[in-house]
């Protein structure tokens, strides 16, 4: 953390205060796990944990791709595509994303 240069200082506290609202990731695994299962607190702040890395791992090769075609300012959604694209390509990380089907388009 300390060799960090002052963007990749922002960039990690920025990530490091972020989190997705525990409501919306408990409502989305009830509807994967349905109706009848009882979640969990613990488990709820488990997948939250994992969501957000399985992110940064989608937006940290997002910006790779976007340095890659020399292009500057915000992720767009062509980067995230191609990052997804990337990493499902690959089949390692978070997840072993070249099992994951493909969802509908957003």
């Amino acid at each position: 953390v300390e060799a960090f240069s002052d963007h990749h200082q922002d960039r990690y506290e920025q990530y490091r205060r972020s989190s997705l609202p525990r409501t919306q990731v408990k409502r989305l695994m009830q509807s994967v796990a349905g109706s009848g299962v009882s979640i969990q607190p613990n488990a709820v702040i488990a997948m939250n944990g994992v969501t957000k890395v399985f992110v940064g791992e989608i937006v940290e090769e997002a910006l790779d791709y976007q340095d890659s075609v020399k292009e500057t300012g915000p992720l767009k959604p062509g980067h995230i595509r191609e990052a997804v694209r990337r990493l499902r390509n690959k089949g390692h990380g978070t997840f072993q994303l070249a099992s994951i089907p493909k969802g509908p388009r957003l």
